[in-house]
């Protein structure tokens, strides 16, 4: 089956560099091997199996528009998770994939429900960190470690204990008491990590492309990504870099 990526909403999820992960897939594959759905257009994945889907961070005003064009499609979400298809929701759009999003008043936002999790917003409070933690793909593939940054708004509550994406080692998980970033069903996986994540992270980038697939397309740039990873995996575990608020 030919490669197909979808990028869901790349003219709203592009917030904090998200959409450097949508310019690296596409640096990584050819334009033919891309399907971007927009605003006014139905996804691809609702009637086809795509080789990966890729949301990035977007407003609060955005995330709800885009509930409500994804909600007729959750189960097939669901389905295409649970089928093994690698999904990233980066930023803010993890908030999607939630049970629920309570806004600041007490009201609240029906999420995708994937996952069992409800995401708070703490507008105008503002949550920073840096990220290191390690990254279990299983199938006997060796463990790494992720990098990132987060600047969010929002804390999440849910027990991701055996559904978790990175165990840290620096930074906050989803919440300020958990240690544990983020959640996976199979290869779908809901990060607040920003950066962009995959140009940070060249190794979870191979994993992406080898899980649709694609184990003989080289990674772009893999000496440049690959020094700058290594340069901040060094570096976001100095004593300083930690900045809660």
């Amino acid at each position: 089956m030919e490669t197909k990526v979808e990028i869901l909403y790349p003219e709203y999820g592009n917030q904090g560099g998200d959409n450097g992960n949508y310019m690296y897939v596409e640096a990584c594959l050819s334009p033919e091997h891309i399907v971007s759905t927009t605003h006014d257009s139905k996804p691809y994945f609702a009637e086809h199996t795509p080789s990966g889907i890729v949301l990035g961070g977007m407003t609060e005003a955005q995330q709800e528009f885009v509930l409500k064009r994804l909600m007729p499609y959750k189960e097939r979400l669901a389905e295409l998770a649970d089928a093994g298809v690698p999904m990233i929701f980066a930023g803010n759009a993890a908030d999607l994939l939630g049970k629920e999003i309570v806004n600041p008043d007490g009201s609240r936002i029906a999420g995708l429900g994937l996952f069992d999790y409800t995401t708070t917003r703490y507008m105008p409070r503002r949550f920073h960190d840096v990220q290191v933690g390690t990254f279990e793909p299983g199938n006997g593939e060796k463990p790494f470690e992720v990098v990132g940054f987060k600047m969010q708004f929002t804390l999440t509550e849910g027990d991701n204990s055996s559904s978790y994406f990175i165990r840290n080692s620096t930074g906050f998980g989803i919440n300020k008491e958990s240690k544990l970033e983020g959640f996976r069903r199979g290869n779908c996986i809901a990060t607040w990590i920003i950066g962009p994540l995959l140009p940070l992270n060249p190794y979870l980038m191979r994993w992406f492309l080898d899980t649709m697939g694609e184990k003989e397309t080289p990674l772009a740039f893999e000496q440049e990504a690959v020094a700058a990873y290594e340069k901040h995996l060094r570096e976001m575990v100095y004593p300083g870099m930690h900045l809660h608020y």
